[in-house]
């Protein structure tokens, strides 16, 4: 087996020119790079594995370069979702002494209505009561009143 033509680091050269170019970095165009530079495109299963090596390795620079960024981003994250979960606790509270007090409000109505129907039951005893009284009382008048000798 010969060894290969293009070196690892001659690879990497060309992935890094293609990114600074600003063009999109796929394996046809590092391939392409590489013919015209070198006369050899390289091996495909090589330049992927190297592409891909290239492309973790910026991700891995990129976590690392945002660490602050990152942790204060989920501190504001962090932040806002207290924020969010105390307003919820501050409206949950107001929604229920709302429906705390129209229940209490609807409570005092029914017992006042309740007191005014048992109120209206005893008037109404009451009343006939009295009709009863009066009427034996008419009675009692009418009875004297002719037990009474004529006056005239």
């Amino acid at each position: 087996m010969r060894p290969p033509i293009l070196t690892e680091q001659s690879i990497r050269a060309a992935i890094r020119e293609l990114a600074a170019s600003g063009e999109r970095i796929t394996g046809v165009a590092v391939r392409e790079l590489l013919s015209v530079r070198y006369g050899a495109r390289g091996g495909v299963a090589r330049i992927y594995r190297l592409l891909e090596a290239t492309r973790n390795d910026e991700r891995g620079r990129a976590g690392r370069g945002e660490g602050g960024r990152s942790a204060s981003a989920s501190e504001e994250t962090r932040e806002a979702a207290i924020g969010r979960a105390d307003l919820a606790e501050h409206r949950e509270r107001t929604h229920q002494e709302r429906w705390a007090r129209e229940t209490d409000a609807l409570r005092a109505r029914l017992a006042a209505a309740e007191q005014a129907a048992r109120d209206v039951d005893v008037a109404k005893r009451r009343i006939v009561e009295l009709t009863r009284a009066l009427a034996s009382a008419q009675a009692r008048i009418t009875q004297l009143e002719q037990a009474l000798p004529d006056a005239d």
